[in-house]
């Protein structure tokens, strides 16, 4: 295992990421349109890629 890496990061960041999500789920809930939500989903997915491929550092392993 990494140095510096614990339980309580690993916790804090599941919960941290359950918080985020459930927010613009939440969001997302509010358009009616199913197709409008698949789209603000995928510009999310698109944009996260984006940045991802921008990273000249950047690591699926970083990721996860």
């Amino acid at each position: 295992m990494f140095e510096g890496v614990c339980l309580e990061v690993l916790i804090t960041t599941i919960v941290l990421w359950v918080g985020v999500w459930g927010i613009v789920d939440e969001s997302v809930q509010m358009l009616e349109s199913r197709l409008l939500r698949c789209c603000v989903y995928f510009t999310l997915l698109v944009a996260a890629l984006l940045l991802a491929t921008l990273q000249s550092g950047l690591t699926v392993c970083a990721l996860m």
